[in-house]
Parts: structure tokens; C-alpha cells; sequence
């Protein structure tokens, strides 16, 4: 065990020193201001047995005569001083905490190495810190005699999926989500998986997007290809009168505007198929291939308008698949269909029949997904749930 004193006339400045001599490993083991500023006692290969901590220093009994005058009020402390003094405190809090969370995930790793490797490697996934809490606790680990798979068997059943083929079931569909989302291509997909299945002359389309260049004529080539109808309806009026003639079809489709989660034409498109008067359920397509970040925004976004179920598009472009998982499980949004290609229909798959394989897929992704996750970001967002899960 090595223990050295490092000074510098901040904290950011004296971790640095820390780090670059000691490794993130390094131990904090006293902070305090000294002549040279921030003062910090950190430890390498720390060993609490071995060590042995200064003696308090003496207190100075002074009398009041002893004591210099206090200064003027106009010679306090200004604003950005004090700021610069809450600045320095928050960050030894923070670095305390970090400390403390590290100490207790390294015990924990300890203790329980199957289950820290388990939350390792759910957190390769790319699952949300909530979502492995979750499946760690629901999984049992403690008791099961394959923790992995348990706590994979438990993903799959924690994943929603629609109990039916609602391409099959018929019914009124707007499929909505961002630009890319691959909307139009789900749409002839579901079209063609109706047809296949016997419904030939009860589908028909219907393109709202007016905003994408080539979008209509896209959906009309599918239209063309498949034998099945394409009406144009630009605004809420004309979706009224379009659904009215189509009323004896058994599965209408509705190809919607892609638009970005943050554009204010969204509000405007939700207005228009509330206002149609028809019971339009929504699927909102949500592209595997986004960030984390952004696929919770678009989910966040749509939630609103209560959509039915999702379609999980661009599978096979992803890097990793646990976010999409994380956002789902999250919103309690239950999956329709996954696709993973650009073949129509052969790449479109009903969800039920497809959770097991996606996690697989999602296992197998893992290598893909960069670099192994920190034991500091472990030890920040998990010290105490192995030792919950196994308590």
C-alpha cells in the first residue's frame, strides 16, 4: 500500500494528479485545504487492516483577545468566492460518494461474482441501469441454478408482445414514428401479410404524407406491386371521406408523415386522425438503430397519442439491441412485429413468436458493443443491487 498527500489549487487539479499517478483505482482517504489550496491524501493497493489514520489535530484554545478583529463587511467574501468555495465542496461530495459507491460495488464483486457478472453483462446488452435492477430482482438469481439464463428467460418474458396478428385481425391502422423509421416499408409488408394469408381484395392504403418528396409514389409502387388500392387523403376532411368509402374493407393501412419527435407538425397530424370520426388505432414504428437517448424521446413523444402497440424496425442495422428493450419495457409498450430487412413481407415477423430470438440477437450483438462497461459506471448505478438481489 503506497499513501501520498497530493496538493493543487483545485480539486479538478489535484484528481487529475491522483489519477495520472495513482489509477482509477486510487483511494481517497483525507481531503482538507491547506497552504498550496485543496489538500488530498489518497491511497494505492489500499488496505484497511493496514492502514492507520492521523491523529486528530490539537485543538487551539484561544481567548477573545487572542482573536484578530473581524474585517469590514466590505471586505467579505464576494459572490464568486463563495461560489468557487460551493463549487470545490460539491465536487469533494461527489467524489466522496464515487469513493464510497466504489468500495461497496468491489465488495460486492467479492461476495457475489456470479451476480455482478450478471449485471455486467445485462449492462452489455445495453439495458438501462432500472432495467437490470429490475430483472436481476424478478429473475431470483440467488436460487436459480442457471443465474444467465434465468435472468435471460426473464427478459423475454418482461418484454410485451401482442397476443395477436393484427394484420390478420383487420381493423383501422395509422402507422406513425420519425423520418426513416421505415413506415411506408412496414406498411406494404403488413399489406402483404394480409394477402397472404387470404384477405385478397380486403386491403386497401392510404398515404397522408405530403411532406416527404417520392412518399406517396413510393406507397403507390407497393400499392401497384401487391393489386391493392392507394387513396391520397391530404387533410381530415378528406381521411373522413376516404374511410367512409372503404368501410368494407377488412384492413385499411395508413402511411403518415415522418416528421422529427421535436417537429410541431405532429400535433397537427394526431389532430387530423382524431378528427377523422373512424376508431384509427396507432403502431408506432421505432427504428433499432437510434441511440438510446433518441428512441426514448420518439417514444416519449408519441405516448401521448396512447398508441396500440410498436413495430421494431431496422434490427438488422442495429449495434445493439438492450435499448430498445430498456425504452419498451419502460413504456409497458407491447410489440406487434419486428423486421429485420428490406424484403417484403419475408422480413416482417410477429413479435410473440420472435421474443426469445431477439434477445438472442441481442446477446449476440455484445462483442459489436464496444469497449466492456467501467467498473465506475457499475459501481455508480449498482453498488447495492447484487447484494439486494442475493440478500
Amino acid at each position: 500500500m503506497k499513501i501520498k498527500r497530493f496538493s493543487g489549487p483545485d480539486m479538478r487539479s489535484v484528481m487529475a494528479e491522483i489519477r495520472t499517478s495513482f489509477g482509477p483505482s486510487a483511494v481517497i482517504l483525507e481531503t482538507g485545504r491547506g497552504a498550496g489550496g485543496i489538500e488530498v491524501t489518497a491511497a494505492m493497493d489500499f488496505d484497511p487492516a493496514a492502514y492507520q489514520p492521523p491523529a486528530p489535530r490539537r485543538r487551539i484554545d484561544c481567548r477573545d483577545e487572542d482573536l484578530p478583529e473581524a474585517p469590514p463587511a466590505d471586505a467579505a467574501a464576494d459572490g464568486g468566492e463563495l461560489a468557487s468555495m460551493r463549487e470545490e465542496m460539491r465536487s469533494i461530495r461527489c467524489l466522496l460518494e464515487a469513493q464510497l459507491a466504489r468500495l461497496s460495488w468491489d465488495q460486492q464483486v467479492r461476495r457475489y461474482p456470479e451476480a455482478t457478472g450478471i449485471v455486467r453483462n445485462l449492462t452489455r446488452l445495453g439495458l438501462a441501469p432500472a432495467t437490470v435492477e429490475r430483472l436481476l430482482r424478478a429473475a431470483d438469481v440467488a436460487k436459480a441454478r442457471d443465474p444467465w439464463t434465468a435472468s435471460l428467460k426473464q427478459l423475454v418474458t418482461t418484454l410485451a408482445a401482442c397476443d395477436s396478428d393484427l394484420a390478420l385481425d383487420g381493423g383501422l391502422y395509422a402507422v406513425v414514428g420519425p423520418t426513416g423509421a421505415g413506415k411506408t416499408t412496414s406498411i406494404a409488408k403488413l399489406a402483404a401479410r394480409a394477402l397472404a394469408h387470404g384477405l385478397d381484395g380486403q386491403v386497401a392504403l392510404i398515404s397522408m404524407d405530403g411532406y416527404r418528396v417520392g412518399a406517396e409514389a413510393q406507397l403507390a409502387a407497393f400499392g401497384e406491386l401487391l393489386g391493392v388500392p392507394v387513396h391520397r387523403a391530404p387533410d381530415a376532411e378528406a381521411l373522413a371521406e376516404t374511410l367512409a368509402g372503404l368501410a368494407d374493407k377488412r384492413l385499411v393501412l395508413i402511411d403518415t408523415a415522418g416528421m422529427g419527435q421535436r417537429d410541431l407538425r405532429l400535433v397537427r397530424q394526431a389532430r387530423q386522425l382524431r378528427d377523422s370520426g373512424h376508431p384509427i388505432e396507432l403502431l408506432l414504428a421505432l427504428p433499432a438503430n437510434l441511440q438510446t437517448p433518441a428512441m426514448q424521446e420518439i417514444v416519449d413523444v408519441y405516448r401521448t397519442a396512447e398508441p396500440l402497440a410498436g413495430i421494431l424496425t431496422k434490427i438488422d442495422e442495429a449495434a445493439s439491441l438492450g435499448g430498445a428493450f430498456s425504452v419498451l419495457i419502460d413504456a409497458s409498450l407491447p410489440l406487434a412485429y419486428v423486421a429485420n430487412g428490406q424484403r417484403v413481407p419475408e422480413d416482417l415477423h410477429l413479435a410473440r413468436a420472435r421474443q426469445a430470438w431477439l434477445v438472442k440477437a441481442a446477446v449476440e450483438l455484445i462483442p459489436r458493443s464496444g469497449p466492456p462497461v467501467s467498473e465506475d459506471y457499475l459501481a455508480e448505478h449498482f453498488a447495492e443491487v447484487a447484494n439486494d438481489a442475493c440478500a
